[in-house]
């Protein structure tokens, strides 16, 4: 009998209370490390991605560090007080859960991250400056071609405005034989002899040559199907102005 423990309700009690608080640092080690777990995967996630990223000319961002578990340290027992008739009367202290270290969070990883991010900006500054200097010297390029196009299309114009237009080209070349008919094949064949670099098609030729007809009253035919184009002779068309305003043709001198 005298081996027999004794069934004292304080020592039960503590017991209790010291079985419920290794539970909690159980848990609370449990939650830690499935924290811990999700943080390394997030770190792994960042580092890719960092990596695919195209990075800036610059300083290194700095490794975030990892803050290592804290070890929990075990609860220290109370003393146990001997039994007595009267149970002894507890504090507040002593029927409160035994209080456990927390993990910080990742506070020291965002710190990291921001200062690699400041470290950055000056980089970004700079090459912003730079851009703003390449600006004027861009614009000048710019007006320069602009200044060159400008000219080579004003000489253009002048020179197409010096040169002769068709219809005078093939009011020369038709007035050096007046009165005699000529195809547009053949019109064509004297224009490309006398200006080469003046060479076009038939249409266009025949275009200028009903321009020429229309203002310049140039004799246009057509004789079985062939349209022939004739330069007046200069005696005749005196005598068709002459009839036209009522007067007798003057004699033609002995």
């Amino acid at each position: 009998m005298a081996n027999e423990p004794v069934n004292n309700p304080i020592q039960t009690e503590y017991a209790e209370h010291l079985a419920a608080a290794l539970a909690a640092n159980q848990a609370e080690q449990a939650t830690l490390s499935t924290r811990l777990g999700k943080l390394q995967g997030e770190e792994k996630w960042l580092a890719a991605a960092l990596a695919d990223t195209p990075s800036v000319v610059g300083p290194e961002p700095t490794p975030v560090p990892v803050p290592a578990p804290v070890p929990v340290p075990a609860p220290v027992p109370a003393l146990v007080r001997p039994a007595s008739s009267t149970p002894p009367v507890r504090d507040g202290a002593d029927a409160a859960a035994v209080p456990l270290p927390r993990v910080e969070k990742v506070a020291a990883g965002a710190a990291a991250v921001k200062k690699a991010t400041a470290a950055k900006k000056p980089v970004a500054k700079k090459t912003a400056a730079k851009t703003a200097a390449a600006s004027p010297a861009k614009k000048t390029a710019t007006a320069k071609k602009a200044a060159v196009k400008k000219t080579a299309v004003a000489g253009a114009e002048k020179t197409a405005q010096a040169s002769p237009t068709l219809g005078r080209l093939l009011s020369d070349i038709l007035s050096k034989q007046p009165g005699e008919p000529k195809k547009v094949s053949e019109i064509q064949s004297e224009l490309e002899e006398a200006h080469p670099e003046r060479a076009t098609s038939v249409q266009t030729i025949r275009n200028a040559l009903q321009r020429l007809v229309e203002k310049n009253g140039l004799e246009r035919d057509n004789r079985q199907g062939v349209v022939l184009y004739t330069w007046p002779v200069p005696e005749a068309a005196a005598v068709s102005a002459a009839e036209v305003k009522g007067e007798e043709p003057a004699p033609a001198a002995v």
